[in-house]
């Protein structure tokens, strides 16, 4: 039995309209669903890793997490209201626009397969077992992705990731709408007919680059020159 269920009297809500082998200028995009397969961090959170695959065979790559460290799909926002995590909201809106299934049946019948998966350690792709989303592997869904440019994390010579002042540009998933009518989850629910919320978020945002830079001290540590480098070699 699946542990993303997500407790009763939650509402799953609509994403506001607001990296993989090669950048995808932000926009609304046909794919499929090359990849797809649940992971726990090292911290005890479950994520899902995802692979699409665009009309013009770029791959995008991202991991959404589901759950907090506690194993819990929620949150309490500012206002002391139960939320789902945001990608936990992605991740359900991407199942159910592509196999009209919520995350917590596609979890329970997902399977154990080899994969290759990046290893870190390595440095290179190995063959590891995988509990894949299989349901949804090669259906086609729409994505909603921005391009944006963030601040690089680095270690701060503590074991804790932080903001340097060095930045990349990275994609982000933004959101999943039905591949036949661009309806959002939420408008096919509602029964509208016609995409309002992916036409509109298309006109706002197609082309451009978020800035999502954060200041920085200083005395932040680079990217090129990590803060405990002289460490390297004892």
């Amino acid at each position: 039995m699946s542990n993303l269920k997500m407790p009763e009297g939650i509402k799953i809500e609509e994403l506001s309209s607001g990296g993989g082998s090669f950048l995808w200028d932000t926009g609304i995009y046909d794919c499929v669903v090359d990849m797809a397969y649940f992971d726990k961090s090292k911290g005890g959170a479950r994520s899902l890793n995802i692979t699409l695959l665009n009309d013009e065979g770029k791959k995008l790559k991202q991991t959404v997490y589901l759950t907090n460290r506690a194993g819990s799909p929620t949150y309490t926002n500012a206002k002391g209201e139960v939320r789902p995590l945001p990608g936990y909201s992605i991740a359900n809106n991407l199942c159910i626009t592509a196999v009209n299934e919520e995350l917590p049946d596609v979890d329970d019948a997902a399977e154990l397969k080899t994969i290759n998966v990046y290893d870190f350690t390595k440095k290179k792709e190995m063959p590891t077992e995988k509990s894949v989303a299989t349901k949804i592997l090669g259906q086609k869904v729409k994505v909603a992705v921005f391009k944006q440019k963030v601040n690089k994390r680095v270690n701060d010579g503590s074991g804790n990731y932080v903001d340097s002042a060095d930045t990349k540009e990275e994609n982000e998933i933004k959101d999943f709408y039905f591949p036949d009518t661009s309806l959002t989850v939420a408008e096919r629910a509602k029964g509208i007919e016609e995409a309002i919320m992916s036409v509109k978020w298309a006109e706002r945002n197609t082309g451009k680059v978020i800035d999502r830079v954060k200041e920085v001290s200083a005395s932040a540590p680079s990217a090129s020159a990590p803060a405990n480098s002289k460490k390297l070699f004892n």
